[in-house]
């Protein structure tokens, strides 16, 4: 029984001393006494390797590399211990949680914590580190009353208080039966001196600076247990451990406890090794660095080039001048990928950028930091099918449970059910279908909604045969999630709701489907990705299994389970093992555990980093972790020490090349912020005003794109074909400026177009480049099979089609749209008052009313009548599918309620009565009028299509005068810039209509009045005084004014407005302003001349024709209006599609001058002459 420290610095070969020994003894007495090597977990293959493979054994018998749990394992497995149940990771996350909802009530502080998302794992954070501390409930109990006798802050005798509860319920809950992680350590203590295979042993533990107190007391019973206990320690001089701003202060202070316990217990100590002179180091530049790090005024030396700084403009630019310094090195210079090694802090930052960029540059990598299995598809479909039992069927939860493709037959066509998939979930977004009506007995029924006029179409054979296809696939996840449903609903005990969630996976053969996942990746040559489906269930296995011995007999409902179970799932995380050897490691520098490195880059060096910020202290502060210090328990460091840690991390870093250091850093984040280096690298290289450990080291400033540089060696940035091409595309893109390639670019050019295989990728990539964003027109042929052979149109169309021909070829011949929703939207609105209104005028005409004498309480009832008859069947029954929505239905009421006030007021001045409502047009027999037909130039007719909201009309002096009203939901008005440029052509449309098929309501000829809207809304009142109730009517009767544009005829303009008669000024209900002499102002009012109005008819007419040659033309130019600030692109569903780009100099709007309405008219005069 003896202690043997081995010490020294960084690479003077203590590791190396070791293994050379354990060699040795190997080869002498293969069979001999057992030896074992104990190292962190993140050293134990590395450390494997190195004494198999590089020593030329082929395979170790008497020497085994392990972890401390490792050693407990076999040691228990000799002695009997090993009887209880292990609680691993999930199962310990899964207890503590169960715990907090148990004992919630027993809180003082962390009532209201606990159950919250991230605060069970803080709490087994610190339970954990209790536990390698030594504090049981009992010494937590002495901590609390302590903390109470010196009068410790409130707070903290609180939190002590309820660490007290959770330990002393999670010690009963563990008993004698289970043992979690860290509990081997005392029971490995006891039982060591049991083992016989101990007793001839010797130890040798390597990679620690520092031991918890449980993992001293287990080194203690080592000592005196087995023959020899070999430590390697990295420190310089042994009075280190009185010195806290030591480099090596935290493993000098390890040496002497070490030798403290070995004098309490009679241990013999064997004189020390300690390792003075440097062995790993080839370069000088990194023997002086290591020599002289600790010195407070360092001597300088000129760098030789061995160690170099990458300053880069952002994080990108930093890991691809890594990549492609990692490329040059392996081709230029001899090195192998696992000769390098990439450390770093920051992981959710630079994980992203080193997998994606180092995959360009081909550079495998392997990087130790764990992925998580949440997203993992077994693991999202255990949690969504569960979410979906608690949230009673929801959209999301479903769909996330879809989306895994584990509802999919075995050996399925995955693109084909995933495309069936997607139809499900359009069908259930637009229909809103969640909860019951998953279970609905009657049959889903698929009919695209195109209005209110949906229920009364026919269902065609294209629908039907969707229906069919959207049945079949939601039984397929309907039926096992439904199952699933029935065993939970009866289930009553942990064990029965894991049974039930184990039969889900069973009946769904997912295992089945892991493995063929698995040999799909293998087939791609991805082995680790196919390690992860089945790591995925063995782990997935195990939380069930920790799950029911924990809580199997308990009786709970799902919510309680669904929670613990989302716990477990949580913890999972995939091991690493490296596929192949010849691989660059990513490691983080915290956790690093290297040997055998000859080239390091340690990256991100900014300030905050490298010494790193210590902003969060855990849930024991550092102040409350002095508290726990001054009554006598000693915890793990607080976040000062862990600062003072950071010379040495960095110490370590630096060290562990052979050959090559590169310290690597940002001078911006991804937003532009500023970044500032590591005080690391002044220490390193010095400034102006402060010499550093090395000088004139090369400092590399870098680039994203050579294009950047001002001047500068462009022939870097080439190392590899795939990043090249992106940066030669900016060089050629910039060449179309007038800007000149330069050789290296063109010569660069020429090796892309002549070599076989990156020749078609370089077409490719250049296609965006030279390509010029124009839709060709469309061939007569397609034409045809697109619109047809009869071309039937809508005015809506024909303005699509003028605010931008290519938005009109995606909607009406490619015949794209935007994923239907089950939400009320402003068209639908629209569609419900115009249904209503129709409803109105044709109820008071069946119960013979006028709409002159209304009274207030039948506007009421008509309005609710009307709304309530068309709820049913419009927009999928959404008004009635929730209080909300109901809440909606009620305030459309009240909007139609006023709309009907304002009109009936309307009516009482006017001799314009309504002789249509929602007059139909078109080629269908079904329509009211027959279709505004258009000759095209082609010799072919455009048929137009439409429904007017009402004609009125007025007889003066056996004259007939017609005028069409519009309802709309937002407020509008005839923009006669839009009339000449086609983008609004509706309500003159609907006038030439009315005027061509007048003799349908009226004998002899009539005259056009006008056209105008009704904004159909609430309007808000804003009033600075107390009105009465005749003043706030007559303020709203305001808000309903039309605007339009009317036929400059006296006595027209007299019969919609009564009381001009009376007297002079402005219309309250139409837009004119009559003049003192009886006649209306030109000026002041929306008017034109009759016959200036029948040629905007005329005029319309045409631009429809124009509109129909252009369409059949194939016309599907990517040209969008812009007029004033208002663009074809503003609402545009297609920007994706046409990639129309108004910053690209080839691109532009197709800008339309805006002039006066008088000149607009003056020019419509000109053109129809």
């Amino acid at each position: 029984m003896s202690l043997r420290i081995v010490s020294g610095r960084s690479g003077t070969g203590k590791s190396a001393f070791i293994h050379q020994e354990i060699i040795e003894q190997l080869k002498t007495e293969p069979l001999g006494h057992p030896i074992f090597i104990i190292v962190p977990d993140q050293m134990s293959y590395s450390t494997e390797y190195e004494l198999t493979n590089k020593h030329g054994l082929q395979g170790l018998i008497r020497a085994q590399v392990m972890t401390f749990k490792r050693l407990a394992w076999l040691v228990l497995q000799e002695t009997g211990g090993i009887a209880r149940k292990e609680v691993n990771g999930y199962g310990y996350r899964m207890l503590i949680r169960k715990l907090l909802e148990e004992q919630k009530s027993e809180f003082s502080l962390f009532r209201q914590a606990a159950g919250k998302r991230g605060f069970t794992e803080e709490i087994e954070t610190l339970l954990k580190e209790f536990s390698r501390y030594s504090v049981n409930s009992s010494v937590l109990a002495e901590v609390t009353e302590s903390l109470k006798a010196i009068d410790a802050p409130n707070t903290l005798q609180a939190k002590a208080n309820d660490l007290h509860v959770v330990l002393q319920a999670l010690e009963e809950r563990l008993g004698t039966t289970y043992v979690d992680s860290e509990g081997y350590y005392p029971i490995l203590t006891e039982q060591l001196k049991y083992a016989d295979t101990m007793k001839q042993a010797t130890i040798y533990i390597d990679g620690f600076t520092a031991f918890t107190v449980r993992e001293l007391e287990l080194v203690r019973e080592l000592l005196k247990v087995t023959k020899q206990v070999t430590i390697v320690l990295p420190f310089d001089h042994s009075d280190e451990a009185f010195d806290e701003q030591a480099l090596f202060h935290e493993a000098a202070l390890t040496n002497q406890r070490l030798h403290d316990i070995a004098n309490e217990e009679g241990i013999d100590v064997d004189a020390p090794l300690h390792f003075y002179n440097t062995k790993r180091f080839h370069s000088e530049d990194l023997q002086h660095v290591e020599a002289k790090f600790t010195d407070l005024v360092p001597k300088t030396k000129k760098s030789s080039g061995d160690v170099m700084v990458l300053e880069a403009s952002n994080r990108r630019a930093e890991v691809h001048a890594i990549a492609r310094e990692i490329t040059k090195l392996t081709r230029e210079d001899g090195y192998r990928y696992q000769d390098i090694v990439l450390l770093y802090r920051q992981a959710e930052l630079y994980d992203p950028l080193i997998t994606s960029i180092f995959q360009q540059y081909e550079i495998p990598i392997f990087t130790n930091t764990k992925k998580t299995m949440l997203h993992h598809p077994l693991i999202e479909l255990s949690r969504s099918a569960l979410e979906v039992m608690t949230s009673t069927w929801k959209y999301e939860p479903v769909f996330r449970s879809v989306k895994t493709d584990l509802f999919f037959p075995l050996h399925a066509e995955l693109t084909i059910w995933r495309e069936r998939a997607d139809r499900l979930e359009n069908y259930c977004l637009a229909q809103g279908i969640y909860g019951e009506r998953w279970f609905e007995e009657a049959r889903w029924f698929y009919k695209k909604y195109r209005g209110l006029e949906f229920h009364s179409r026919v269902q065609t054979d294209e629908e039907r045969a969707m229906q069919a296809e959207i049945e079949a696939i939601r039984d397929e996840i309907r039926l096992p999630l439904k199952n699933l449903q029935d065993k939970l609903d009866s289930a009553k005990t942990g064990r029965d709701i894991a049974t039930a969630l184990f039969e889900l996976v069973e009946s769904l053969q997912v295992y089945d489907k892991l493995q063929a996942m698995k040999d799909r990746e293998l087939e791609r040559g991805d082995a680790l990705a196919a390690s992860e489906h089945e790591q995925a269930w063995n782990e997935w296995i195990g939380v069930l299994d920790q799950f029911v011995y924990m809580f199997g007999e308990q009786e709970m409902t799902l919510e309680e389970a669904a929670k613990i179970l989302d716990e477990g799932f949580d913890t999972l995380e995939f091991s690493r093992i490296p596929p192949t050897l010849d691989e660059v490691m990513v490691a983080t520098v915290d956790l690093a555990r290297l040997s055998n490195i000859k080239v390091t880059f340690v990256v991100g060096m900014n300030d905050g980093v490298y010494p790193t910020r210590m902003e969060y202290e855990g849930l024991l502060s550092d102040t409350e972790r002095e508290w726990f210090s001054q009554i006598g328990y000693e915890l793990a460091p607080t976040s000062t020490n862990r600062l003072l840690q950071e010379n040495y991390l960095f110490y370590r870093a630096i060290t562990t090349p052979s050959d090559k250091l590169y310290m690597t850093y940002p001078t911006a984040d991804e937003e532009g912020k500023a970044l500032l280096s590591s005080l690391y690298i002044k220490k390193m290289i010095g400034n102006d005003k402060t010499a550093g450990l090395l000088s004139e080291v090369v400092i590399e400033r870098v680039v994203m794109d050579p294009i950047e540089l001002l001047n500068g060696d462009v022939l870097p940035y080439l190392r590899h074909p795939r990043t090249a091409l992106a940066h030669l595309m900016v060089q050629l893109r910039q060449a179309e400026h007038s800007r000149e390639l330069a050789p290296e670019w063109l010569a660069l050019q020429k090796f892309y177009k002549q070599d076989p295989y990156w020749a078609l990728i370089f077409e490719r990539v250049l296609y965006p480049i030279t390509h010029k964003n124009e839709a060709e027109p469309l061939e007569t042929y397609i034409t045809q099979e697109l619109y047809g052979q009869k071309l039937t149109s809508s005015v809506s169309r024909i303005e699509k089609y003028f605010r931008c021909p290519f938005s009109h070829f995606t909607t009406y011949g490619l015949r794209l749209e935007e994923r239907a929703e089950y939400r009320l939207e402003t068209f639908a609105m629209g569609d419900l008052f115009h249904e209503a209104l129709k409803w109105i005028t044709e109820e008071t005409h069946r119960q013979q009313l006028s709409w002159i004498r209304l009274t207030t309480q039948q506007i009421k009832q008509l309005a609710r009548q009307a709304v309530e008859q068309i709820v049913p069947v419009f927009s999928h029954q959404i008004l009635l599918s929730s209080a909300r929505y109901r809440y909606i239905q009620r305030k459309l009421i009240r909007i139609v309620e006023r709309t009907m006030t304002a009109l009936t007021q309307h009516a009482n001045v006017s001799h314009f009565k309504p002789i249509a409502i929602e007059a139909s047009f078109g080629p269908g027999q079904h329509e009211q009028l027959p279709p505004l037909e258009i000759d095209l130039t082609s010799g072919k007719k455009m048929f137009m299509r439409g429904r007017i909201d009402r004609v009125d009309s007025a007889t003066i002096d056996d004259r007939s005068y017609l005028r069409v009203v519009d309802y709309k939901s937002s407020a509008r008005d005839l923009d006669l810039n839009e009339v000449y440029y086609g983008l609004s052509l509706q309500v003159l449309t609907y006038l030439d209509v009315a005027m061509e098929n007048s003799s349908y309501w009226l004998p002899g000829q009539t005259e056009p009045a006008g056209v105008l809207y009704v904004h159909v809304h609430n309007p808000m009142l804003k009033l600075d005084k107390d009105l009465t109730d005749s003043e706030i009517e007559e303020d709203r009767l305001k808000q309903y004014k039309m605007k339009g544009l009317l036929s400059e005829n006296a006595e027209a303009i007299l019969s919609m407005d009564e009381q001009l008669e009376e007297s002079s000024g402005y219309s309250k209900i139409i837009p004119v302003y009559m003049k003192k002499d009886g006649t209306p102002s030109e000026s002041q009012s929306r008017i034109v001349p009759v016959n200036d109005m029948k040629k905007l008819q005329h005029f319309v007419r045409r631009k429809h024709q124009e509109a129909g040659n252009g369409i059949l033309s194939g016309d599907t130019a990517i040209s969008p209006y812009k007029l004033k600030a208002k663009t074809a692109c503003d609402y545009c569903q297609f920007a994706a599609v046409c990639q129309f780009d108004p910053s690209d100099g080839k691109q532009s709007y197709r800008q339309l001058a805006q002039a006066k309405p008088n000149d607009i008219v003056d020019k419509i005069r000109k053109e129809m002459e």
